[in-house]
């Protein structure tokens, strides 16, 4: 009766009482006493609406829902008890000093130490684990490693958002390869490669008309598992195809796979354009057109700002040639870096420095890198020149960048992205005394004290705290943020201990 009630109620209301009049019935039963009887005005109405929706919803049976399944017994320890009130800290953003992105680093530091130590946070942190898995992938290791079994258990029954801490580092899906998104089949493909190189090549070839290029981009770069020189073949057929993006990826395999045909046309392109024809001078012959096997090859034609066309197009031939196609040249880097260079067609700049730096990251090699360091071509803080740092045995490094760092403070801060965290001791105490150096503080401080945040043992913790306190007001607060989190740190690693 209530839902006959309820549906002339709805249609008089939806079009007016005006054009359609609501007439009641009389009712038996309980609503009986508190519905009208009769024509309603609209006042009436809307009073009549509200009896029948709470009949409606008193009547209501709730629905039945099966039990979850208790979630199982935990094998790994929790972590302390004041390391769990860290974390809580950490993810609720509690600590005002801390902004979200400082937050989320330092709950990152605090999963590793848990992970490595086999310890798992509190259930109740658990959801708020979850939350941050979503929106930070690159800790959802680090959450499956540190919320135990009960982690698992909650994102089967919680929102399907959850459903990445189910995964598993089992061995990819092969139903992946025909149903998964790009990044899934890539993995599925790399996996394969791994095991039977020629497995995956046939599996990826038999597809190739039908990817969208896109795809396929993804696809071949995921061939450098197990890459070697049966791949020349397909590799090269790639690079007749129409797609820019499948020529670049097809161009990075070729260009690692020692040998190939590939490496060999850009040694002629770089040799031709190298020659030696007086002792102890190299003459540079720049390209005179861009052509079609240059294109096929993968080297850009547009030029960069301030770059001369042709010494663009030259930078890159040298670039992918073999280092040791120069050794007709000096028995060392260091003998042909020292060889006086004209360039016989163009006046502006050198692209051959520029070309072997680039060579020299790419095919990480040492000796090249060392000598175009010392050879001091690349100003200290560029790109380039912290690339090739980071080539260098770690001994070196750290001797490169400290020295650096303690005559040119921040200036050379560029570098540090070079080293593996937490930096060495060496390079500390460069950083340190640049810090603490009056004359050098105001040079790249900024990019000293953000680097150090991450860079920094937690161990340094008391000496940070030692140089802000001797130093004066207005540099004390530059220090603060720095010190704040250096203490923060430490007092993770405590917690843990």
């Amino acid at each position: 009766m209530t839902g006959e009630v309820w549906n002339d109620l709805l249609s008089s209301a939806l079009v007016g009482t005006d054009r359609r009049k609501a007439v009641l019935p009389a009712v038996d039963g309980a609503l009986k006493a508190v519905l009208p009887v009769g024509e309603l005005d609209p006042e009436s109405l809307l009073a009549a609406a509200a009896v029948v929706t709470v009949a409606r919803r008193a009547g209501q049976q709730a629905a039945r829902v099966a039990a979850p399944v208790p979630a199982p017994a935990e094998t790994m320890p929790l972590a302390p008890a004041g390391a769990q009130d860290r974390l809580g800290r950490l993810l609720s953003g509690l600590d005002g000093d801390l902004d979200r992105a400082t937050s989320r680093e330092l709950a990152g530091e605090w999963l590793r130490l848990a992970a490595d130590r086999g310890l798992r946070a509190a259930p109740q942190l658990l959801v708020t684990l979850l939350e941050l898995g979503c929106a930070e992938s690159s800790l959802r290791p680090l959450i499956r490693a540190a919320g135990g079994e009960r982690l698992t258990w909650l994102c089967v029954e919680g929102p399907g958002r959850w459903a990445w801490a189910a995964e598993s580092d089992a061995d990819p899906d092969p139903a992946d390869w025909d149903t998964g998104r790009v990044a899934e089949r890539a993995a599925y493909l790399a996996h394969l490669r791994e095991r039977d190189p020629a497995a995956g090549r046939e599996l990826l070839l038999a597809t190739w008309p039908q990817e969208k290029a896109a795809d396929l981009a993804v696809l071949v770069d995921a061939c450098e598992a197990g890459l070697g020189p049966e791949d020349e073949a397909w590799l090269e057929k790639a690079l007749d195809g129409r797609s820019g993006q499948v020529r670049e990826a097809a161009v990075r395999l070729l260009a690692a796979l020692p040998g190939s045909a590939y490496r060999q046309r850009m040694k002629e392109r770089a040799l031709a354009g190298v020659t030696a024809p007086a002792r102890g001078r190299l003459e540079v012959h720049l390209p005179t057109a861009f052509d079609a096997g240059m294109r096929r090859d993968g080297v850009v034609e547009k030029t960069l700002a301030g770059v001369g066309e042709r010494s663009h197009w030259l930078r890159q031939c040298i670039a992918a040639a073999p280092l040791d196609c120069w050794s007709a040249y000096g028995d060392s880097p260091e003998a042909f870096l020292t060889r006086q260079a004209r360039q016989a067609d163009d006046d502006w700049g050198n692209p051959l420095r520029h070309g072997l730096a680039r060579a020299a990251i790419e095919q990480r090699d040492v000796r090249w890198a060392r000598a175009l360091i010392r050879d001091g071509f690349l100003a200290d803080s560029s790109d380039m020149y912290a690339d090739m740092a980071a080539v260098l045995p770690a001994d070196e490094l750290t001797e490169l960048v400290a020295g650096r760092i303690a005559r040119e403070g921040g200036a050379s801060a560029r570098l540090l992205e070079a080293l593996p965290q937490p930096w060495p001791a060496p390079v500390c105490e460069a950083v340190l005394g640049a810090l603490g150096n009056q004359e050098r503080r105001r040079s790249g401080w900024w990019q000293l004290l953000r680097q150090g945040e991450s860079g920094f043992g937690p161990q340094y913790a008391p000496r940070v705290r030692a140089l802000h306190d001797a130093l004066p007001p207005t540099d004390q607060q530059m220090l603060s943020r720095f010190m704040i989190i250096l203490q923060i740190r430490h007092d993770i690693h405590r917690e843990f201990a």
